[in-house]
C-alpha cells in the first residue's frame, strides 16, 4: 500500500514537473488577439499532460476608461429563498452571456445603460442541490456591485477594485475595512502567492483562475475546459497556479469552476454584414451554459467627444 502511494506521488511530481515544463520562460502575450481595448485573449491546446483547451486573458488595469462590474442584488434581495428558507436571497442566477446582454441593454428596457464587452463567472454559490433549477444565490463570499453590498466576506480569497482604481486580492472576512471598495467578487482559495504555486488535489475539472500581476496593474485569467473526452480533459488546482504565473501573475484565485465555467464577449456587428453578438469563448461538457451565482464583467465608461 505504501509502495503504491508513493508510486502516486511520483506521478503527480511528474505531471507537475512536464507542466512546468511546456511553460517555461513567460507567456508570449504579442501573439494574443486584442478584443476590446485593454483585453488581450489567446486559445490554445496542449497535449501534456494531458489534452488541456485553454482561453487565456490579459487585462491592462490602465486602460483609459475600463471599469469592472460585478452581479448586483436581486429585487427580493435579502428575503428568504422560497425553496431554500435557511438561505437569504443575494443574487439571481444568470447566465455570463445574459448578463453582458443586460449590462448592455438600455436603463429604460431593464438594462444597466453599459458598454459590456467581456464577462467571466466569478463566485461559487449555494444551494447546490440536485437538479439545480433553484433561481437564487446566497452564502457566495464577498461581493460588491458599483460600491453596493450584495454577499457579506466569509474568509474566502478576494479580487478587489477600489474607487483609486487600486485593485488586490486577499483574504475577506467579517473584520475586512470594505469602504472604499466599488467592485468584489470571491474564490474557493488561493493557488498562486508571493511567485509560488499552492499545489492542491489531484482533481481534474474545468477550471478559472484569476491572478494580478506584481505591480497590480494588469489583471491575468486562465480558462480551462474539461470533463470532455477527445477535447479537454481540464486540470488540477495547482496548475491553475501554474498557468497563472505562466501567464505573468504573482498571485492567483481559484475562481468557481466546473460547469460553470465561461468566458464570454461582446462582438460588433461588422463591415461584412455580421451581426452584434455575445459569443462564449469556451466550451462547456454538456453544450449548454449554466446559470451562475456570480459574474464579473468588464465595461468602458463614455469617452468626451
Amino acid at each position: 500500500m505504501k509502495k503504491h502511494a508513493a508510486l502516486l506521488l511520483t506521478i503527480a511530481a511528474l505531471l507537475s514537473s512536464l507542466l512546468t515544463l511546456a511553460q517555461e520562460g513567460s507567456f508570449d502575450w504579442s501573439k494574443a488577439v486584442e478584443l476590446h481595448p485593454g483585453i488581450r485573449h489567446a486559445q490554445m491546446t496542449m497535449e501534456s499532460p494531458r489534452l488541456m483547451q485553454i482561453n487565456v486573458a490579459r487585462i491592462d488595469l490602465d486602460t483609459p476608461g475600463l471599469r469592472f462590474r460585478a452581479t448586483g442584488r436581486d429585487a427580493d434581495w435579502g428575503k428568504p429563498m422560497p425553496d431554500f428558507p435557511e438561505l437569504n436571497i443575494q443574487t439571481k442566477r444568470q447566465r455570463t452571456r445574459d448578463f453582458i446582454r443586460q449590462a448592455r441593454k438600455p436603463v429604460a428596457d431593464g438594462g444597466f445603460g453599459l458598454n459590456m464587452v467581456f464577462a467571466v463567472n466569478a463566485n461559487p454559490w449555494s444551494p447546490w442541490q440536485k437538479p439545480f433549477t433553484h433561481q437564487y444565490a446566497g452564502k457566495q463570499g464577498l461581493v460588491i456591485s458599483e460600491g453596493e453590498l450584495v454577499a457579506e466576506a466569509n474568509g474566502r480569497p478576494s479580487f478587489i477594485v477600489r474607487q483609486d482604481g487600486s485593485v488586490d486580492m486577499s483574504t475577506t472576512n467579517a473584520e475586512t475595512d470594505l469602504s472604499g471598495i466599488v467592485t468584489a467578487v470571491s474564490g474557493f482559495f488561493f493557488v498562486l502567492q508571493d511567485g509560488k504555486v499552492i499545489q492542491g488535489g489531484q482533481g481534474l475539472a474545468p477550471r478559472i483562475g484569476y491572478g494580478l500581476s506584481a505591480d497590480k496593474r494588469t489583471l491575468l485569467m486562465v480558462i480551462i475546459d474539461g470533463r470532455q473526452p477527445e477535447y479537454s480533459l481540464g486540470a488540477t488546482t495547482g496548475e491553475v497556479g501554474e498557468w497563472l504565473l505562466h501567464l505573468g501573475a504573482q498571485i492567483g484565485i481559484n475562481m468557481d469552476g466546473g460547469g460553470s465555467t465561461t468566458i464570454a464577449v461582446w462582438k460588433p456587428a461588422g463591415a461584412d454584414g455580421e451581426e452584434e453578438a455575445v459569443v462564449q469563448l469556451n466550451r462547456h461538457q454538456n453544450g449548454g451554459e449554466r446559470n451562475v451565482g456570480c459574474n464579473l464583467g468588464i465595461y468602458y465608461l463614455p469617452t468626451a467627444p
